[in-house]
């Protein structure tokens, strides 16, 4: 009686190796790559807040809470406006003071 054997192709059995662990090794870097994602995500978040701060606030002063402040009317947001005084001559500095602004209307903090 002859046996019959099986000769398997070594060439197939790497290939489906290496296609394994590359599909392993892909998959755990992509897990390994959300947190840096979320991070990234959330540092642009504080990167915009900060940004925000910083246009509103001047040098030694910061900005008023506007809450209630414009009565009735929506959206209700700090700006800095310059304090121009009743001269009759020009003045190059002007003060700068906050106030609440809603649409056209200022209101005081």
């Amino acid at each position: 009686m002859s046996v019959l054997r099986h000769h398997h192709r070594p060439s197939l059995s790497i290939f489906a190796t290496i296609t394994t662990l590359t599909f392993l090794l892909l998959s755990s870097l992509a897990i390994s790559a959300l947190p840096l994602i979320n991070t990234t995500r959330k540092l642009k978040l504080i990167e915009r807040v900060v940004l925000n701060q910083q246009k509103l606030s001047g040098p030694g002063s910061s900005p008023p809470t506007c809450r209630s402040k414009c009565g009735r009317c929506s959206p209700c947001k700090p700006v800095r406006v310059s304090i121009q005084p009743g001269f009759t001559f020009t003045l190059e500095y002007y003060p700068q003071a906050w106030r609440c602004k809603c649409g056209n209307k200022l209101f005081m903090p």
